[in-house]
């Protein structure tokens, strides 16, 4: 018999395997996860070939799979479909990301602060109850995220080239960025259909780089960022009656130590205590899998 947990990202998914004893066995690595990216037919093949890793799922007591895309309809039947087919029979649980990540973050009640591409906070108290605020999509939301930071970079640089601000420094690592040397260039890059929003997300490292060097505008683009990721966890803190926990900071903005996790981190200090997590998503999932 074995537990296994699932970690499905928009890059990857990751498969971790544990004994009748909670102890790991293995971990493995596949393709991206997410049906609303990949279509149905492929995230069907994928399922496949993670449950077939596993020699098929007969032995397996326990399954929690965590991952983006969940609100998708079409996914909660492909896998009743693709575990059925795997001979699965136990217990299993669907959740977000945001849940996998809480509980390799933690053992304790607090809550997880995730600023990537997009952002959002989740939390869970005491009594085990847990909300969320945030992660609604870089068009009406994700603020302090990756793409949100990226967004203001592109907006100061703009208005530097008006002459609304004065900022060279913005403007030209924007246009050595992109590769280009006018004004058309920029919006020919904004409005191109190809431009999804993870290109916009990669220019947040310039605001990071910038603020190294104490450039006002870059520190203010990660400044009015850290006060928007503070509001997400301040709504959770107040839904929970948590003021003052754990918050572990994650994601690809915060999960190391960089001028915005520092300047995260000062916003908070008032209302949460930051960390790093103990463990990983996968663990996380693993774990929720073995509690069932």
């Amino acid at each position: 018999m074995f537990v296994a947990g699932i970690d499905g990202g928009g890059t990857h998914t990751r498969l971790e395997l544990r004994d009748e004893h909670n102890n790991l066995i293995s971990r493995s690595q596949f393709g991206p996860f997410n049906i609303t990216s990949i279509g149905q037919e492929a995230f069907s093949a994928l399922l496949r070939e993670v449950f077939d890793s596993c020699g098929g799922l007969y032995a397996c007591e326990k399954l929690c799979i965590g991952g983006a895309g969940i609100s998708n309809p079409r996914m909660k039947p492909l896998l009743e479909q693709q575990l059925a087919q795997a001979g699965f029979q136990g217990k299993w649980k669907l959740c977000g990301d945001q849940e996998i990540a809480l509980r390799g973050a933690m053992d304790t009640p607090g809550a997880v602060l995730i600023a990537g591409t997009g952002s959002i906070c989740f939390g869970r108290n005491s009594a085990g109850e847990s909300t969320r605020s945030g992660g609604y999509g870089h068009l009406i939301d994700d603020g302090g995220s990756g793409y949100a930071l990226g967004r203001d970079v592109l907006a100061a640089a703009v208005r530097s080239i008006d002459g609304r601000i004065q900022d060279i420094a913005t403007l030209g690592a924007v246009y050595k960025h992109l590769n280009i040397h006018t004004p058309q260039e920029l919006i020919a890059f904004v409005y191109d259909s190809k431009t999804d929003k993870a290109a916009i997300a990669k220019l947040a490292r310039i605001a990071l780089e910038l603020a190294e060097t104490g450039n006002p505008v870059a520190l203010g683009i990660l400044n009015r960022g850290a006060e928007e990721l503070v509001a997400l966890v301040r709504a959770v803190q107040e839904k929970l009656d948590l003021t003052g926990c754990p918050v572990a900071l994650l994601g690809g903005l915060l999960g190391n130590d960089t001028c915005y996790r520092r300047i995260v981190v000062q916003h908070l200090d008032s209302i949460a205590h930051p960390v790093y997590p103990l463990h990983d998503a996968l663990w996380g999932a693993a774990q929720l899998a073995w509690e069932l």
